[in-house]
């Protein structure tokens, strides 16, 4: 179950939770941005990157022994092989902010322990296996403003592009979505009005920003077949 429905159904997980470390109280349009077709074969979907990580779990599933994995882990910390248990091609950095290259041949547990291990980190990965393919971005997402225009054109769903025969997938993403579309676009806006640090994170301002519940409301606007569709979720 992806992190926008599990929102929606009150099951906030530690999945869940990874999503809103980057964001204090106020208003953030045109996030978790989904563009889906779906084929008879194979279904296409391009997102932002706040579904990178699900995708690249989803992918890894599916890997039979090993699979060429690209990409890179963004993150502040430093990290050794040993400790993300994947080879790295080398690091870029810049502001304090370190790239750690990958190029390599991966198991579906080195991938999957990847994305679980460092919930701090972007990881950003491309590679495909039989049931489908990932191609992700790999640098830092650009932040969007908030905007009053009725008019505002629709915003790319570009960092993500995943190709995958599963159309559960698909039909997960687009749970309130009538079952026989063919396209659809999707984005959403997350209002946090208040955020709830547990006690014990309070006197360190790291932890509290990895540990605080964002409290609000989570705006997702659907476009299908010329129409808009707006639903409010609490947050």
């Amino acid at each position: 179950m992806n992190f926008i429905r599990k929102i929606t159904q009150g099951k906030i997980d530690e999945w869940v939770q990874r999503q809103f470390t980057r964001y204090g109280k106020g208003i953030y349009e045109n996030k978790a941005v989904l563009q889906m077709s779906k084929g008879k074969a194979q279904s296409s979907i391009s997102s932002s990157f706040e579904f990178s990580g699900e995708f690249a779990y989803q992918l890894a599933e599916t890997i039979q022994g090993k699979t060429h994995v690209t990409g890179g882990v963004i993150t502040k910390q430093k990290l050794t092989d040993v400790e993300a248990g994947v080879p790295f091609a080398g690091m870029k950095q810049f502001a304090g902010v370190k790239t750690y290259l990958i190029d390599a041949d991966l198991t579906k547990k080195q991938i999957k322990d990847l994305l679980t291990n460092f919930p701090s980190a972007m990881v950003l990965l491309s590679f495909k296996t039989d049931e489908g393919e990932l191609k992700t971005k790999v640098k830092n997402p650009k932040s969007t403003k908030p905007s009053d225009q009725e008019s505002e054109e629709l915003p790319k769903a570009d960092f993500c592009k995943f190709k995958i025969k599963n159309r559960d997938i698909v039909e997960d993403l687009a749970f309130d979505v009538p079952k026989d579309f063919t396209k659809v676009f999707i984005r959403h806006t997350f209002c946090i009005t208040d955020l709830e640090i547990p006690k014990q994170y309070e006197k360190d301002f790291a932890a509290a920003r990895l540990h605080a519940v964002r409290k609000g409301k989570l705006i997702r606007e659907i476009h299908l077949d010329g129409k808009k569709l707006v639903k409010e979720y609490k947050l």
